[in-house]
């Protein structure tokens, strides 16, 4: 595997990071405003 090869293995994991911290972000966001809308 040269460096052409490690390059891409880098970008895949943060791009699968990212994607994974901005669902989480999404569904907390959606449990917050549920939990607020059943308490008014």
């Amino acid at each position: 595997m040269g460096l052409t090869g490690l390059l891409t293995l880098a970008k895949l994991r943060m791009s699968v990071s990212e994607s994974v911290a901005v669902r989480l972000w999404g569904i907390s966001s959606m449990v917050e405003r549920e939990t607020a809308q059943n308490t008014d």
